[in-house]
């Protein structure tokens, strides 16, 4: 993306989807047991794209590194240079190269360049980093060094295919204000960070419990904990800019149905109250997300983005990549 100047007046719209199929949840579910929702990413990704194309949507794309590979040689090559060892081994990306085929045509829950692709064709999309390996910057055993070599992996993988990355989100949202110079020496200029509450601070995902879990899903449906905004003022100074999280959009659940409405209220609430106050609302969630109950997804998306047109309309709310926030605070 070229630096060019961008002016904001009114605040804006942040969307960021953290794009990992099944790199990003091969230690949380057993073999099999989500692939309705990563094979079903195939369908839901073009139609989200064509969503945002539709109603001008801005939008990064934090990509594992590994979705860039060609051939399952290709990922192996990459993999021996990261010599990360976490104390839960069954973190590490590499112990997943025996379930990998040989390329996309083959296997489509571990190769992505075609959805890459298409993520590049349509406009105003920014492909970012989700790390190479989906590297958890938090947990034991791992260190600044093999996550510096996580970040050249991505790197070179990308090199002569997209322009270098410039935002990145921390999977598991495991934010390490230790690693920020490694980030910005990697040509990295801004990163999601969590929610401004106690509730979302990183935490190591050993360390997560059902409370928790659960005082978050109450806060997608109830208000508890604010609506999160962004001002430009609070980003202007940072060398590492942040541009905070609002929200996750949580996926269509059809045990909760009836709840539906209070999430998607939930939302609109805290985009107009960015919108009234000139400041910004950042959205994320994963396109496996999508990938079940696909059509109820899509609806609930559309629904928000008519939303975002009538507050763009009323308010100048403005779509916004994150490195397009980050380009605002370095003017």
């Amino acid at each position: 993306m070229e630096e060019t100047a961008i002016k904001v007046k009114s605040g804006g719209f942040v969307i960021s989807l953290d794009f990992e199929l099944n790199w990003g949840v091969h230690d949380v579910f057993k073999r099999g047991q989500y692939d309705e929702n990563l094979y079903g990413v195939r369908h839901a990704l073009p139609k989200i794209l064509t969503l945002f194309e539709q109603y001008g949507i801005h939008a990064t794309w934090a990509t594992v590194g590994l979705l860039f590979a060609e051939t399952k040689d290709e990922m192996a090559h990459y993999l021996r240079g990261i010599p990360v060892k976490y104390d839960q081994i069954r973190f590490a990306a590499h112990l997943q190269l025996a379930n990998v085929g040989e390329n996309e045509q083959e296997d489509s829950l571990h190769f992505g360049k075609s959805l890459i692709e298409a993520i590049i064709c349509t406009p105003h999309q920014e492909v970012g980093t989700h790390t190479f390996s989906h590297y958890y910057c938090l947990e034991n055993g791992q260190t600044e060094d093999n996550f510096r070599a996580d970040l050249q992996a991505t790197t070179m993988i990308s090199a002569d295919y997209i322009a270098p990355m410039k935002s990145i989100v921390f999977p598991r949202n495991q934010v390490n204000s230790s690693y920020f110079e490694a980030c910005l020496e990697a040509g990295l200029v801004c990163y999601r960070g969590n929610e401004a509450h106690a509730l979302y601070s990183p935490k190591k995902f050993t360390k997560k419990n059902r409370l928790l879990g659960a005082m978050k899903w109450l806060d997608s449906y109830v208000n508890i904990t604010g609506n999160h905004l962004i001002r430009l003022e609070e980003m202007k100074n940072e060398g590492f800019v942040n541009v905070r999280s609002s929200a996750f959009l949580r996926p269509y659940c059809k045990r909760l149905w009836i709840l539906e409405g209070l999430k998607v209220r939930r939302i609109k609430e805290g985009m107009l109250a960015a919108a009234k106050a000139g400041a910004f609302y950042h959205l994320w969630w994963h396109p496996h997300n999508f990938g079940k109950h696909t059509e109820k997804n899509l609806a609930m998306l559309e629904e928000l983005l008519r939303y975002y047109r009538e507050l763009q309309t009323k308010y100048n709310f403005q779509s916004y990549s994150m490195h397009e926030v980050a380009l605002l605070c370095k003017q």
